[in-house]
């Protein structure tokens, strides 16, 4: 048990959690983006694993750079897709995301089999690059708090760093922008924009989009950094469990960042533990990110229940 605290709390375990946490963050703030604007987008699991194979089959030929943008384009591409069927030929939001979500996971083997020659399990054979880490070394010079500042914040991925400017710059749009206030508002009672000459089918489109592109970039990450290389069905529920961190975290971007963060070190407890407890069973260990949120939103249906209750009660 002392060795489990001792690895808890460490440097090296922070970094595992800004590395599992970033994929997760990425797709949190895409969900909440068009959960606001009342499209709710369940096909975020998808996107991430079509963003995914697009990174390390771009990276094969291109920069990294090129394959991440690449990765955000599969992404916003399948946003597009999910808002044309939803909204101009008015099928079921729902159904659609888990149509696009079936197609991701047969369509990313068969593409992955086309791009390998047979290989439909694996990239392995695929000669991809990785996203660089950011090095701050030089942190070390500083006195006293040098070398801890050094360990705690060098090496971590360029999309780490992006993710925490994506969350400032989710929440500034949302609540400092007019567009925000018109999203928020599209989601919150449609009729009222749309009264107001608001384009509430457009916005949502866009909100899907930009939901699919920043899905596509937690793809990349995981792909590209996390794990270089595609593997099939790698994204393994990270779509379902930034769901989740959206309506822990209250649908507000801050409480989106706190729910990642949460998710993001079970996640990465389940990576150190099976060198602390060989013992205990894989599989079990591997359920760890998924029990919690499971947990997670049974403790928010109880707090919005007894929200609701009391504005009854008044």
């Amino acid at each position: 048990m002392m060795e489990l605290f001792l690895t808890v709390f460490s440097a090296a375990f922070f970094v595992t959690i800004i590395r599992t946490t970033t994929p997760l963050l990425l797709a949190t703030m895409g969900g909440l983006v068009a959960d606001l604007s009342g499209a709710l987008n369940v096909a975020l699991e998808g996107m991430m694993l079509v963003g995914c194979l697009t990174a390390v089959l771009v990276s094969v030929y291109a920069p990294w750079y090129v394959a991440v943008v690449a990765g955000m384009g599969a992404g916003a591409t399948l946003g597009l897709l999910m808002a044309f069927f939803a909204y101009r030929m008015k099928a079921d939001i729902i159904l659609v995301g888990f149509a696009i979500n079936i197609l991701a996971a047969g369509g990313t083997v068969f593409a992955l089999s086309i791009a390998t020659g047979g290989d439909k399990g694996t990239s392995i054979n695929l000669p991809s690059k990785a996203v660089p880490a950011v090095d701050l070394s030089f942190l070390s010079q500083i006195p006293v708090v040098g070398p801890t500042l050094t360990a705690f914040l060098s090496g971590h991925s360029v999309l780490s760093w992006i993710a925490a400017f994506v969350v400032f710059a989710v929440w500034y749009f949302l609540y400092r922008t007019p567009w925000g206030l018109w999203l928020r508002g599209v989601g919150e009672y449609p009729a009222a924009p749309e009264a107001a000459g608001i384009p509430v089918m457009k916005i949502r489109t866009w909100s899907l989009i930009v939901s699919g592109a920043l899905a596509g970039m937690g793809g990349a990450q995981l792909a590209m950094f996390n794990y270089v290389g595609f593997t099939r069905d790698m994204t393994a529920g990270r779509g379902f469990i930034a769901l989740g961190a959206v309506l822990l975290g209250a649908r507000h971007p801050v409480g989106a960042l706190c729910a990642a963060l949460l998710f993001g070190a079970f996640e990465a407890l389940a990576v150190v533990m099976p060198g602390l407890f060989s013992d205990a069973p894989a599989e079990l260990i591997r359920s760890i990110p998924f029990v919690v949120t499971i947990a997670a939103l049974v403790l928010f249906s109880i707090r919005a229940q007894r929200a609701l209750a009391l504005r009854g009660a008044k």
